[in-house]
């Protein structure tokens, strides 16, 4: 876990850092086109002889920058290429960082349904049926910062989909959640805050074809914007990056 968390802050700090280094090269290069190269190496003459001598300031510089982006790229496709598709066993944790402190999902249980009774004027049905997978979502006390106290965590929104053998991804339900809700036995939404230590049970409706094979729960954690992720070392959203899955266990358990 510590390898993790440290590898997430890692990916962090050289997005941050890469940005920056392109910030400063479009200032720089902004200023020696503007006050001229000479005037601006006489400026950072205590400098180095070479990165500050004479013309050719914009283009040395630039230069220095491709080299870190180059670098930075080179790191973010050789993380993605490293990874690994995994498929976690029922009640193993998928964790998500939430900058000081991590929270951990889990597949509890699942079962199928044709029919949901959420108390309308006829229950919910579907051509195919109903399957219900029950998530605990866990703040693990174990990953906070020794300063962070026992104040509340609101997790942040995840992308929730079941993926089966064909590579055929199903969304949430939103009318069998809703008739899920309705009957009181959607447990809590998976946005309710928890402190350190605390855990709840989420249950999740998907309609899926009665024909599907070897489902699988993805839990993904987008950025806003979206086009982050796909750049941040070691993110599941960056190119190429594989993903982590969690099994369902077998029908009908809770």
């Amino acid at each position: 876990m510590e390898m993790k968390q440290a590898f997430v802050l890692f990916g962090m700090l050289s997005f941050l850092g890469t940005v920056c280094v392109i910030v400063g090269t479009a200032v720089v290069v902004i200023c020696a086109r503007v006050i001229g190269e000479d005037r601006l190496a006489r400026y950072f003459s205590m400098g180095s002889g070479w990165l500050f001598g004479g013309r050719g300031l914009a283009w040395k510089i630039m230069m220095a920058a491709l080299v870190i982006v180059f670098g930075y790229s080179a790191t973010l496709f050789g993380a993605s290429l490293a990874s690994q598709e995994l498929t976690l066993p029922p009640g193993n944790e998928k964790y998500f960082c939430e900058v000081d402190c991590h929270l951990a999902y889990s597949v509890t249980g699942m079962q199928t349904a044709s029919v949901i009774d959420g108390g309308q004027a006829s229950p919910l049905r579907v051509q195919g049926s109903f399957v219900i997978v029950s998530v605990q979502t866990r703040f693990d006390e174990n990953t906070i910062s020794r300063h962070r106290g026992n104040g509340p965590l609101d997790p942040s929104p995840r992308e929730i989909t079941l993926m089966d053998e064909a590579g055929h991804s199903y969304p949430i339900s939103q009318n069998g959640q809703q008739a899920l809700s309705d009957s009181g036995k959607a447990g809590l939404k998976m946005t309710q805050a928890l402190r350190p230590g605390e855990s709840y049970i989420s249950k999740l409706a998907f309609d899926v074809p009665r024909d599907a094979r070897n489902l699988r729960l993805l839990i993904a954690s987008p950025t806003e914007p979206r086009w982050i992720g796909s750049v941040l070392i070691g993110d599941e959203d960056s190119v190429l990056h594989k993903k982590v899955f969690l099994a369902l266990p077998a029908t009908g358990s809770n």
